[in-house]
């Protein structure tokens, strides 16, 4: 990390230690004391069901160089912590993402940033492996898609690094257009808008709203990368100085051609003269893939190479992993859950061959964060498992409830369970080889 505790201190904060201030280059920044290492920077972050500051003592007994800490809790200190190696901020979290800009802009590296609905973990994990073709490269860990979490990957980044792709997540307005000033991205990519957070957004126009703040602070000759196939995104005016679309339903520029579906759920297709073949499950990984290609062109890494990156992307933890067990197979899709991702895995498992007698079983449990749309949106995928040919529903959670009357209407077997451990004995028993 080619950053100092001098340099931090000249800048942004306020040292309180009457020991010189470090000008060795700091190995790292942690917010977590559990984990944090000799000579890190330890930043006290304040949430929602913690506060960082009880652990500056703990952090700089395990070897870290300072804490940065807010100025209201530094005040309240009357012990020896008035005299520890403390960084000092109005707000130690704005100072962390000052600190993360200063060092984004320092090191200068391209960047491209991602958002969406639904699939952005995955999506970046099919970038990274395309660009990492020709380009040394840097990302978001897991789904540090948030406040911190970008911060957190900015200050990762090396001298060697050339391209950083950020995953960026919002659950309210304004968020995203924070993220982006912090990264300010060359390219936006903007996968999909649906139905999530709509306790916050209220309307897939505010979550196209929200969405599109990515834009707010990107580089004026960069370019937008869009789904041709989401309709709002079509109908949107981007203020970049190019537009590059892929999609399968509509024209695009990168198009994917004569999609198959193997028994795993596995997708197949053609993509200009190359035939890829995705060893993730799910069809909405074929957008993740064509918005990966359509990047990787961008950058120049050969067709050869984007097929390559693109099979050998594999599992996501709790995202479409595909299993066999006691003779049925299990789509493990638990991560988390938005309509136009649980729309997205039914659809996914009518695409998947099983053998003749066995049957599509989907095990659902609560859509959280969609407030006024909580009933009309669950009572929706008992419509979407009908149309994708699902022979039975087990349900849990109290919006759940939703889709199992609605599913009663239809004619759908449903179960709805008031305890997981019953809902589990139940599907033991129901369960049959071949079924899915």
């Amino acid at each position: 990390m080619e950053l100092t505790v001098k340099e931090i201190a000249e800048r942004f904060v306020r040292w309180t230690s009457s020991t010189a201030m470090p000008t060795t280059p700091i190995p790292g920044v942690c917010t977590d004391s559990r984990r944090i290492n000799a000579g890190e920077l330890f930043v006290a972050i304040r949430g929602e069901n913690f506060d960082g500051h009880e652990f500056v003592r703990s952090a700089l007994q395990k070897g870290a160089v300072a804490a940065l800490v807010d100025k209201s809790w530094y005040d309240s200190q009357v012990d020896d912590l008035r005299r520890a190696p403390l960084l000092v901020a109005d707000d130690a979290l704005t100072a962390f993402q000052d600190i993360a800009h200063y060092y984004r802009r320092k090191l200068n590296p391209r960047v491209v940033a991602l958002t969406g609905s639904a699939g952005k973990t995955t999506c970046k994990e099919f970038i990274y492996a395309v660009l990492s073709q020709k380009w040394r490269v840097l990302r978001n860990l897991k789904s540090f898609n948030n406040h911190v979490g970008v911060p957190t990957t900015l200050l990762q980044l090396g001298p060697e690094h050339e391209i950083l792709v950020a995953e960026l997540g919002a659950s309210g307005f304004g968020e995203i257009e924070r993220l982006g000033e912090l990264v300010e991205p060359d390219v936006c990519l903007l996968l999909n808008i649906g139905y999530a957070h709509l306790e916050f957004f209220k309307s897939l126009q505010g979550v196209a709203r929200a969405k599109m703040e990515i834009f707010a602070h990107a580089a004026q000759n960069g370019m937008a990368v869009i789904n041709a196939d989401d309709e709002i995104l079509r109908r949107q005016d981007y203020p970049l100085s190019a537009l590059v679309t892929f999609g399968v339903e509509q024209p695009a520029d990168v198009r994917a051609r004569e999609l198959h579906c193997d028994a795993l759920g596995r997708y197949s297709f053609r993509l200009g003269k190359q035939e890829i073949r995705l060893a993730i499950p799910g069809r909405h990984n074929v957008y993740n893939a064509l918005a990966a290609a359509a990047i990787g062109e961008q950058f120049d890494v050969p067709a050869e190479n984007i097929k390559r990156a693109l099979e050998s992307v594999d599992f996501v933890e709790h995202r479409m992993n595909v299993s066999r067990v006691g003779g049925f197979v299990v789509v493990d899709d638990a991560y988390n859950a938005n309509p136009g991702s649980c729309r997205a895995a039914l659809a996914t498992l009518a695409d998947m061959q099983i053998p003749q007698g066995g049957r599509r079983i989907a095990v659902l449990g609560d859509m959280l964060e969609l407030g006024e749309f909580s009933e009309s949106e669950h009572k929706k995928l008992a419509d979407a498992a009908q149309q994708n040919s699902v022979d039975a529903l087990f349900l849990y959670g109290d919006f759940s409830r939703a889709t199992a009357k609605r599913a009663k209407e239809l004619g759908l077997p449903a179960q709805h369970f008031e305890r997981q451990d019953v809902l589990v004995a139940e599907l033991r028993a129901f369960a049959a080889p071949n079924d899915l």
